[in-house]
């Protein structure tokens, strides 16, 4: 059952009240709330209001920006005949699904959904039945995302031999130092792959922001990291980033939908990179 939420006329779950028992505040949620969406909770909402408060207006704007480079890129790879797709922290928003925009363009890809919102899996399993077999959803720890190969869905979902692309979304989740996870994936990904990766950095911001908007995750209970360029770079090393290369989401093959918002100012960087 749903109700009408007051500080935004949403339909939202009348589970609302206990959302401490969905993890507090949640970037998936955050996500959704940035979009309009339906799928999120007022914590949510509060920590966007807060967020974007305090960093001039940008937070909502760029998710959408995020949002925006989401399809641009699925629509690129299902158009360069990628047939396969392990994507992990979408957020699956209410509107606009990453698989219905590779199905637009590649009817029989099949995908795979890694998230740890439990709510958002429950939500993804709700509004993706129409895909039928082409869609799996699972489980994941996206601090681990190479733990999703172990996955029994996914190992007889997705055929490794052939090529896959793999899109970690959510690099923002894992700290700086890890990057064991990536030399995983990439042992398991057929020569032809593409790793796609999108990352939460500061640069663009004086030290002063900077600062700030560590604390105030913090505060929310967001366990953000936030990377330099050269610290997102090194993440694709020994492989081959395609044009236009590591740039700020809004200007990776723009399609003439945007925000209004200097692309540095998004805080994505995103790159696409050929495996083998």
């Amino acid at each position: 059952m749903n109700r009408v939420d007051r500080d935004g006329g949403n339909q939202v779950p009348e589970s609302d009240s206990p959302v401490a028992s969905l993890g507090g505040v949640s970037t998936a949620r955050m996500y959704d709330a940035a979009q309009g969406g339906k799928q999120n909770f007022s914590a949510d909402r509060a920590a966007m209001r807060h967020l974007t408060g305090r960093l001039r207006a940008d937070a909502a704007a760029s998710l959408v920006a995020h949002h925006q480079h989401v399809h641009r890129v699925v629509r690129h790879l299902a158009g360069r005949g990628l047939a396969q797709f392990v994507l992990y922290g979408t957020g699956l928003p209410s509107t606009g699904q990453a698989h219905e925009t590779i199905h637009a363009v590649a009817p029989a890809a099949r995908v795979v959904y890694a998230e740890q919102d439990p709510y958002m899996l429950a939500h993804a399993h709700a509004t993706t039945g129409k895909a039928g077999d082409r869609v799996r959803i699972v489980p994941c720890d996206l601090r681990r995302p190479a733990d999703v190969l172990d996955d029994p869905i996914v190992r007889t979902f997705v055929d490794w031999a052939e090529p896959v692309a793999v899109g970690v979304l959510a690099v923002h989740e894992i700290p700086v130092a890890d990057a064991s996870w990536v030399a995983r994936l990439r042992r398991v990904m057929a020569a032809g792959s593409r790793l796609w990766l999108t990352a939460l950095s500061l640069d663009a911001y004086d030290r002063r922001t900077r600062a700030a908007a560590v604390v105030m995750c913090r505060a929310l209970g967001l366990d953000l990291h936030f990377r330099t360029r050269d610290q997102v770079l090194a993440l694709f090393e020994g492989t081959e980033l395609v044009e236009p290369g590591l740039v700020w989401a809004p200007r990776w093959r723009p399609d003439g939908i945007g925000v209004d918002l200097p692309p540095e100012r998004t805080a994505w960087l995103c790159g696409v990179a050929r495996v083998g």
